[in-house]
């Protein structure tokens, strides 16, 4: 029950700081050149502005939550709470413009709000059992993303400018949705003590996943 209650407050905090890192990512964006579909060089240039540092600075401190949170609770519980992160910037994002926000899009968070809620009371997620995932077991979950992702760019880079924040929204999903099982059994691995460096496939997928999705995370906006 105490790991429990570790891993929802975690989550909690891990929601805020990511809420706090989309409202300074989405500004900092605006304040560079477009750069394309799945263009590196926009990072490069946002590596120039400070607003954007600081929200390297809010991802990093929200990641490590979110690394606590999925150490001492299962990823049904932690990865549902996080979804408050758009709730969390949403209304930091009114008050620093002093002003209420969109009652459309409020209506719709508050909504998506209790819509986790009653998940997490009916599904009531446990901590289950923990066990090593091999490599071949997520080979389907691996071509999946790439399927997803041969879809989404090419569709981004092509397809109607408007649908573009969209597909590049979705595909950065399902890539942040894969990096947090990832971190799940990167933290379980390190917990059984992190032996040989080649077996840890995780941790250099995670490598690799993780980035993918925050770039395509700072094209969508």
């Amino acid at each position: 029950m105490v790991f429990l209650l570790v891993a929802v407050t975690a989550a909690l905090a891990t929601a805020f700081f990511y809420g706090v890192s989309a409202v300074l990512e989405q500004r900092s964006v605006h304040q560079v050149a477009e750069r394309g579909v799945f263009a590196p060089r926009l990072l490069v240039d946002l590596a120039r502005r400070p607003l954007w540092l600081a929200s390297i600075v809010a991802t990093v401190i929200g990641a490590a939550l979110q690394a606590l949170a999925l150490h001492f609770g299962p990823l049904a519980l932690v990865q549902p709470i996080l979804v408050l992160d758009l709730l969390f910037a949403v209304l930091i994002a009114s008050a620093l413009r002093r002003k209420a926000p969109d009652r459309v899009m409020f209506a719709g968070v508050v909504f998506c709000t209790a819509g986790v809620a009653v998940f997490l009371a009916v599904s009531q997620p446990t901590a289950g059992a923990e066990t090593v995932v091999s490599l071949p077991a997520v080979l389907p979950l691996a071509i999946l993303l790439g399927v997803v992702l041969a879809i989404c760019l090419p569709w981004a880079k092509f397809g109607p400018r408007t649908a573009r924040p969209l597909v590049l929204g979705l595909a950065c999903g399902v890539c942040n949705g894969v990096a947090a099982f990832l971190l799940k059994l990167v933290t379980f691995s390190l917990a059984q003590g992190f032996s040989e460096p080649l077996e840890q496939w995780p941790l250099y997928a995670l490598a690799v996943v993780g980035p993918v999705g925050f770039l395509l995370n700072m094209e969508a906006f």
